[in-house]
């Protein structure tokens, strides 16, 4: 067995037996202890509060998935009001034997001042990014930073690890289920992106955690438009432009990490009854190669229309992206369950028609023209419905609206709740 997943066997081990030992009933005894541990005693509230953003994460690796491309557009609202805040703004990050510390992000400068991060009373932890392990290692840290004063919120995307365990890898599983308990223990408040995952999310902490409250949770309106901090030429042509050079046919988009859950191959299985029958268009796949898609990853790569009518890109930056959401007819989100769904308003967006699976988390955007397809895993049915929804965008059907909020609303409500 490789050294690193040793490492990774013993640093997680404690948490798999907490999980696996103790019951339901001491779990949120446990809790509620520590939670009670954790609250600050006659502490003064300073002339000047500081807001403390963890972009640990994405600070090292910006990997352009939906969860960082929703970090980074947060982070950098913050960063561009910085100097309209009554209070001091710092980026943090931290590791497994690194304490969470002041960084100079997004520039990345080494040479600028980092100090540890330490609260006193007023101040304000933002958990932004998805640090399952960073949040792990350094609990004790965070635990202080409240007992100092300080509160402590964090985002919360999804909670399906926790209730689809079967879609991801064991390791993620544990990880993700120590990191929402040390949650559960530290959180002033929780951040959500829908509604659904503020419902999902309360409905675990209380039964898997005894709360029922001491907490608070606000649900942020996601943005739409793909915030990279550079500005992004409209003009300059994708990589997939160059590919269909020639070609009168289109091309229909579908955004998402190759894993179980985005159905990719029911979207796949669709189209090769539709190219069966002579359909023109293209299949356009981007995102990174996930966690349990071996078959799906030999079938793309060794499909007899791979590089014809079907293309996969695993490394598009987010001006690349922008100009495939803006050449595409439309977007295919396929997901068997979600948090949000970030591609869906942003294909909104760039004012391109949406065919989504039939899931409550997408009906909220159906005023915004978002057409649906049964949640059924039936390939017939299912290119019957592209093919009508093809039909009714080259008839120009379907009214695109768009969102009504986007990131500059999202950023304002995050300092209204957390101030």
């Amino acid at each position: 067995m490789p050294l690193i997943s040793v490492e990774k066997m013993l640093d997680l081990l404690p948490y798999q037996l907490e999980q696996t030992l103790i019951g339901s009933t001491v779990r949120k005894v446990l809790t509620r202890r520590r939670r009670a541990l954790l609250e600050p005693r006659g502490l003064v509230q300073p002339e000047v509060q500081r807001i403390f953003v963890d972009v640990s994460v994405i600070s090292k690796h910006d990997a352009g998935t939906g969860i960082q491309r929703v970090v980074r557009a947060l982070a950098l609202g913050l960063k561009a009001r910085a100097d309209t805040l009554a209070c001091s703004l710092h980026f943090v990050a931290a590791g497994r034997e690194t304490p969470y510390h002041t960084i100079c992000w997004p520039s990345g400068d080494k040479l600028a001042l980092s100090v540890q991060m330490e609260g006193r009373p007023g101040d304000i932890f933002i958990g932004l990014d998805y640090s399952l392990d960073d949040i792990r290692w350094n609990s004790s840290q965070l635990a202080r930073f409240r007992r100092q004063g300080g509160k402590l919120w964090f985002l919360v995307h999804d909670l399906l690890p926790l209730e689809k365990p079967g879609w991801f890898s064991r390791n993620t599983v544990i990880r993700y289920r120590a990191w929402l308990g040390i949650l559960a223990t530290l959180a002033d408040g929780f951040l959500c992106n829908s509604p659904q995952t503020e419902s999902q999310l309360r409905i675990a902490l209380m039964s898997v955690y005894g709360l029922d409250s001491g907490y608070a949770t606000k649900v942020l309106p996601m943005g739409y438009r793909i915030t990279s901090g550079e500005p992004i030429d409209e003009t300059k042509p994708s990589r997939l432009t160059d590919l269909l050079h020639g070609s009168s046919a289109g091309y229909f988009l579908q955004v998402g990490t190759l894993e179980p859950r985005k159905g990719h191959s029911d979207v796949l299985d669709a189209f090769d009854i539709l190219w069966a029958n002579g359909w023109p268009d293209a299949l356009v796949l981007v995102g990174q190669k996930g966690w349990q898609v071996d078959d799906l990853y030999r079938r793309i790569s060794t499909h007899p229309r791979i590089g014809k009518q079907l293309f996969w890109f695993a490394d598009v930056e987010d001006p690349e992206l922008d100009q495939m959401y803006r050449g595409c007819k439309g977007a295919i989100i396929a997901s068997f369950a979600e948090g949000f769904g970030l591609p869906l308003i942003e294909a909104l967006g760039h004012r391109k028609p949406v065919l989504a699976r039939d899931l409550m988390v997408f009906r909220q955007h159906e005023e915004c023209g978002v057409k649906y397809f049964p949640d059924i895993r039936e390939p017939a049915i299912l290119a019957e419905r592209i093919k009508e929804w093809a039909e009714d965008i080259a008839h120009g059907r379907i009214a695109v609206n768009l969102p009504e909020k986007g990131w500059d609303e999202s950023v304002t409500e995050l300092i209204q709740v957390v101030s």
